[in-house]
């Protein structure tokens, strides 16, 4: 887009041809205000094409001007994104056809081009006409765009074009509070442009200046005068998806002219003229396991796949939001996660609170994460035929020791802390006491946290509650009976049952939430909180996928976005949103540091978010925050090293392999999948991780304030869940990724009340180019199939230690 653009300013600062300098002739207005610097969406063709598609990305626009005695003018114009067609008539005179291109950043700046072609109604004359735009917004405020017309200044009816320049400014005097900026902030603009000829004299220049009021949700009153003496008037009507705008022109005391336009876009715009048919409600299906980002992959433990639940929070705030949306049906088909789901029922609740009612509906059963959300909810439906099985909670830990070596493989390991459970199945043949005292313990906060939130709002008894948890198969009318669901029918019926609560009748009209999408009025919202996730085991590295940890992230990449958040302009502080079990020490220490040198050289806080799961590696990273969040199902802590290597030997010598070993170095045997680790070799692996887990454990205590004792007495690889890392003071306070960032917008002295927008850092993926070229082919089934070194010290808690 840069060559783009200079590329045009090289062809407009050619030495022009001689051209007549005349006063300048502006564009007709179509409402009554137009500015270069305001005219969003199609109209903007006829006065600056960097605005287009910035309203709406859709629009078609028709207008019909009237001009006495009996002149017309007939505008058609229709945009795409930034792509755009412009057609005009003038009567007996001209017509006038093109398209229009814009991009860039779609508030500090952008720019546009215009092509035209000019046909005469008297002289059969064919020109072509350019002009170029451009459009900065770099404050809520304040708007200033500029044109180049008459580019290439063209030659038509009988006159060479001289080039036009027009400077127009636009400023929106309520959105100087904060605040206020996108609420009372756009009903008020104000704007002025001056045009000027090259090789003119000022005295040929015109000014207008104009501006714009809402004096109701879709009822505008606008008005521009003209240094001539033109004043023009318009009222604009606008519905959901079209409006009506009228505009007069007076000029030497009487009316010149009368324009009237129609409009129809694809986004809606807020408005008081809507009728009751145009209410709705939205549906909304979920399903699969809930995850901060999109992630698929595979690992010797099966496939990893997680839906991101990023864009349900947005559908459901858009719901919130949304005038004309009075209800939500939650489609719930077999969706996990629960520290997830937990994020979601606050924006259920905030919806039941403005009046907004949410029927769940269970076509085909529930899983604990269905009922956990659907419990939320005024209302849950279901079929007569549903299955309601398998609602308790069960771990389930395998050994594998005396397998491995009936095939003559061994499994070495080496781990600090009594309740380091990772790998631990290899080397065991039963679950030791401190495995058990953490599963036990993990179950039954998990079951409390369960229970005691949905029999409150299912308004159960708790005993009926845990018989129906108890793993049989129970019917749907028995579950009817106990109170867990409200009523047995069809999709139909849950419709139903939503339109009686929301006042719309047994047939509501349903719409998905990715079409009840607002129009874009806003100028500059402001990019002021970063969150960077950090999804999946730590690696060294580039992020990617294991057959170990499945997806992973890597140090390298994790440390460039940590830096590129924290060095964004604008960024008053970061969250980190972790997700992760852990993974490579090394890898860990590497995005620790990254974090804290970017904490110290730009001075931003850093707030971390924990989601379900943030242990061991996943803990590290996060314990020099300024402020930890965890959710109550928040599995984290697990502080503890762990590292192991496979063996073969005995697989070699039950099949007669002799080997012959050359050293120079007394333990270097201990690191070959070929040796056993015998007692000198298990005590050097033993201190080695010993003097990791000191580290590690002493920067938690710096973190977190705590003194070393402190800190290794809840350390020693125990996992924690949300509440009972809070009471230890592994974190500070109960929360989602929602009051971490509300707590990164208090550090970061952001104004309550002001309207931020979010720079997130996610997962990167891969050109598609690149991820079609064979020459990565063998790279990528390098990183695809990679498992840790041998030996690596890992900051690793299982995941069957953690529990469902």
């Amino acid at each position: 887009m840069r060559r783009f653009a200079a590329l045009l300013w090289l062809l407009a600062a050619a030495p022009p041809a001689a051209a007549v300098a005349l006063t300048p002739a502006q564009p007709h207005l179509l409402y009554g205000d137009e500015s270069v610097a305001t005219a969003d969406g199609a109209r903007g063709q006829l006065f600056n094409p960097a605005t287009i598609g910035l309203r709406y990305p859709t629009e078609f626009v028709f207008s019909w001007t009237r001009e006495h005695p009996r002149g017309q003018i007939n505008d058609a114009l229709f945009t795409a994104g930034g792509f755009g067609l412009h057609a005009t008539r003038i009567k007996d005179l001209m017509q006038a056809y093109g398209f229009s291109l814009a991009g860039g950043n779609s508030e500090r700046l952008r720019v546009g081009l215009n092509t035209t072609w000019l046909s005469s109604g008297l002289q059969h004359e064919i020109g072509t006409d350019w002009k170029l735009g451009a459009l900065s917004r770099p404050e809520p405020w304040l708007s200033v765009g500029a044109t180049l017309d008459h580019l290439f200044q063209p030659e038509f009816q009988a006159r060479r074009l001289a080039r036009a320049y027009t400077l127009g400014i636009g400023v929106r005097p309520l959105a100087w509070s904060r605040p206020r900026a996108y609420a009372l902030g756009t009903r008020l603009t104000l704007t002025g442009d001056l045009t000027i000829v090259e090789d003119g004299e000022w005295g040929q220049a015109r000014v207008r200046v104009g501006g714009e009021f809402e004096a109701l949700p879709g009822i505008q009153v606008r008005a521009s005068v003209e240094d001539h003496g033109g004043v023009h008037v318009g009222l604009g009507l606008s519905g959901p998806h079209a409006g009506l705008h009228v505009q007069t022109l007076d000029r030497d005391g009487g009316p010149s002219a009368q324009t009237y336009t129609v409009t129809v876009h694809d986004r809606e715009d807020r408005t008081l003229l809507v009728s009751p048919r145009q209410q709705r409600v939205v549906s909304l299906r979920l399903g699969g396991v809930l995850g901060d980002e999109s992630l698929k992959g595979l690992s010797l433990f099966g496939a990893v796949s997680t839906t991101p639940v990023g864009p349900i929070h947005e559908r459901l705030e858009r719901a919130l939001a949304d005038p004309l949306t009075r209800g939500v049906l939650l489609d719930l088909r077999g969706v996990s996660n629960m520290a997830a789901l937990e994020e979601l029922r606050p924006r259920i609740a905030r919806l039941r609170a403005a009046g907004k009612p949410v029927v769940a509906y269970l076509e085909e059963g529930a899983t604990r994460g269905d009922l956990y959300l659907a419990a939320a909810c005024d209302r849950i439906v279901t079929t007569e035929d549903a299955s309601f099985a398998a609602l308790g909670l069960r771990i389930e830990r395998r050994y594998y020791r005396k397998l491995l070596a009936d095939w003559g493989v061994r499994i070495d390991r080496t781990s600090i802390g009594a309740y380091k459970s990772a790998f631990r199945n290899f080397s065991v043949d039963s679950t030791p006491p401190a495995d058990r005292e953490v599963i036990e313990q993990v179950l039954d906060r998990q079951q409390e946290l369960f229970v005691s939130a949905v029999a409150e709002d299912r308004h159960m008894d708790r005993a009926r509650l845990l018989t129906l948890l108890d793993g049989r198969d129970w019917p749907a009318l028995e579950v009817q009976r106990a109170g867990l669901v409200d009523s047995i029918g069809w999709r139909e019926d849950a419709l139903r049952v939503l339109g009686g609560l929301c006042g719309l009748g047994d047939r509501p009209r349903i719409v998905s939430p990715d079409r009840a999408r607002m129009a874009n009025r806003a100028w500059n919202v402001p990019t002021r909180v970063a969150v960077v996730y950090a999804s999946g085991g730590i690696e060294s590295g580039t992020s990617g996928n294991d057959l170990l940890f499945g997806p992973s992230m890597g140090s390298q990449t994790m440390s460039e976005q940590i830096e590129r958040a924290f060095k964004q302009p604008g960024i008053r502080a970061v969250v980190l949103r972790v997700e992760s079990p852990g993974g490579s020490s090394v890898a860990s220490s590497l995005i620790r540091h990254a974090l804290d040198r970017m904490k110290h050289e730009t001075r931003r806080p850093l707030i971390v978010s924990m989601g379900s799961v943030a242990a061991s590696g996943g803990y590290d990273i996060s314990s020099g925050a300024d402020r930890i969040f965890a959710d109550c199902f928040t599995r984290t802590g697990s502080i503890g090293v762990v590292a192991w290597k496979p063996s073969i030997a005995g697989f070699e010598r039950k099949h007669g392999v002799r080997e012959d070993d050359f050293d120079r170095g007394r333990y270097m045997r201990g690191w070959s999948f070929h040796h056993d680790w015998d007692p000198a070799l298990q005590a050097t692996a033993d201190s080695a991780i010993a003097d990791t887990y000191h580290r590690f454990v002493a920067k938690v205590a710096e973190g977190r304030g705590l003194s070393f004792e402190a800190t290794e007495a809840v350390a020693q690889g125990r996992v924690w869940m949300g509440a009972d890392a809070r009471d230890r003071r592994l974190v500070d306070e109960i929360g989602g990724l929602e009051q971490a960032i509300a707590e990164a917008r208090r550090r970061g002295g952001i104004p309550e009340g002001e309207r931020i927008r979010i720079a997130e850092f996610r997962r990167p993926r891969p050109p598609f180019l690149q991820r079609l070229a064979g020459s990565v082919l063998s790279a990528a089934w390098e990183r695809a199939t990679g498992v840790p070194d041998p030996g690596e010290p890992l900051y690793w808690a299982d995941d069957e230690s953690l529990g469902p």
